[in-house]
């Protein structure tokens, strides 16, 4: 049996620990607009009302395509064997009441296409503010693509780590499964 020092265990851990707490940024290319053309062209804005399909993808009344929530990473709600994820139907769960508290009343701004042809979009329900920052301050969602500048937010990226931080600092929602507590 081989014994490993504590300080390198430790630092291991740490190390990994401070990998994981930096905003993650897929490396999937934008869709091309010729890819899209079937949806339409990117709306400026939109307002509507929406449901929840996943916990970052929503259904818009109107609208050809699904709205992707900027700045968000969500658990799957189906796993490889099309099977239903419990961390996956909590976080569409989460999503839906914060519709729900809205009267599903949502408000919009497009940012561009992804790969799916889904509208990123920076989104907010009445009261509820910002749908993004409120699914990762509840634990629910970790920050994804926060280098992206938004025209009209450039600090919301920065926005999102710290509520990210403060969630996890917290082990809200979902982060006790992410951290390995349960």
């Amino acid at each position: 049996m081989k014994i490993i020092p504590l300080t390198l265990v430790l630092a291991g851990t740490l190390a990994a620990f401070a990998a994981d707490a930096q905003p993650r940024k897929a490396p999937a290319p934008e869709a091309k607009p010729a890819e899209c053309a079937a949806v339409g062209e990117l709306p400026k804005a939109w307002d509507g009302q929406a449901f929840a399909i996943d916990g970052q993808t929503l259904g818009g009344t109107g609208l050809k395509a699904h709205l992707r929530i900027w700045g968000i990473q969500a658990p799957e709600l189906r796993d490889t064997t099309r099977v239903e994820s419990v961390p996956g139907m909590r976080a569409r769960a989460y999503l839906a009441d914060l519709l729900a508290k809205a009267d599903h009343k949502v408000k919009c701004r497009p940012a561009r296409f992804d790969r799916e042809c889904r509208i990123v979009a920076q989104c907010s329900v009445g009261d509820q503010g910002d749908l993004g920052g409120s699914m990762i301050a509840g634990g629910m969602a970790y920050g994804f693509e926060l280098d992206e500048a938004l025209p009209w937010e450039s600090r919301a990226g920065q926005r999102y780590a710290d509520a990210e931080f403060e969630a996890r600092k917290a082990r809200r929602g979902l982060w006790p499964a992410w951290l390995g507590d349960q």
